[in-house]
């Protein structure tokens, strides 16, 4: 685990049968925990990180966007501060896809 907020153990093992993050893109979650993790790619073994999302609407979701990733890792952050403060505010976030001027798409995530 490289960086995780409110994650355990049971989540660890639910995030292995996750649901990809972009099935349920713009759809609005609130977020009961959330872990950077690095496993092997299936099929060339490359090691790739992993964001994974403990949503109440869904459960466990999963991306490898690089881009979903770093706006994850700071809302990680955020949550950390929020938890450290004694502050149990919601985190509610929207993934939503979006084009490249190249015509490829990506996943953002936003606080909202």
């Amino acid at each position: 685990m490289l960086k995780a907020v409110n994650f355990t153990k049971k989540d660890e093992i639910n995030a292995m049968s996750s649901t990809p993050l972009q099935k349920v893109a713009g759809q609005m979650l609130e977020v009961l925990g959330a872990a950077i993790t690095e496993r092997p790619d299936e099929t060339t073994g490359e090691v790739k990180k992993v964001g994974i999302i403990i949503s109440k609407e869904f459960g466990a979701l999963s991306t490898i966007s690089g881009t979903a990733i770093k706006s994850l890792d700071m809302i990680i952050d955020y949550m950390t501060e929020l938890k450290d403060s004694g502050d149990d505010t919601p985190v509610i976030i929207n993934a939503k896809t979006s084009k490249s001027n190249a015509g490829r798409e990506f996943l953002t995530l936003e606080i909202v």
